[in-house]
C-alpha cells in the first residue's frame, strides 16, 4: 500500500508540472523604422541575421538583431507600423550554419 501511494503521490506530481502556462510579459514597443534605426545606431551597432514568418504572413514579422563583437542581441516582433522588443542580451552561440527555408 505504502508503495502505490508513492507511486499516485509522484504521478500526480508529474501531471502538475507537465501542464502549460501563460504568463505575462511588459515589452518595450516604438515605430518600426524607430526601432530597427536605434537598434543599428552606434549605441548598438547590431545587425539582422535572421528573419521569421508566421503562417499566415506573407512577409517576414520576426527579426533577430546581433552584434558580432560585443555579442548583444534583439529579438523583435513587428508590422509595417509598429516593432516590440521580445527579449535581448549579452551573448549568444551559433549553433549551425545550415540554412532553412
Amino acid at each position: 500500500m505504502k508503495y502505490i501511494l508513492i507511486f499516485l503521490t509522484s504521478l500526480v506530481c508529474l501531471m502538475v508540472v507537465a501542464q502549460p502556462m501563460t504568463t505575462k510579459k511588459e515589452v518595450y514597443c516604438d515605430k518600426t523604422e524607430r526601432m530597427i534605426s536605434e537598434l543599428r545606431s552606434q549605441d548598438y551597432q547590431e545587425q539582422p541575421i535572421w528573419l521569421g514568418k508566421e503562417p499566415d504572413s506573407k512577409t517576414p514579422n520576426y527579426t533577430l538583431f546581433v552584434n558580432q563583437e560585443t555579442k548583444s542581441w534583439t529579438i523583435i516582433q513587428f508590422n509595417k507600423e509598429l516593432a516590440c522588443v521580445l527579449g535581448a542580451g549579452q551573448g549568444y552561440s551559433t549553433i549551425t550554419k545550415k540554412s532553412y527555408t
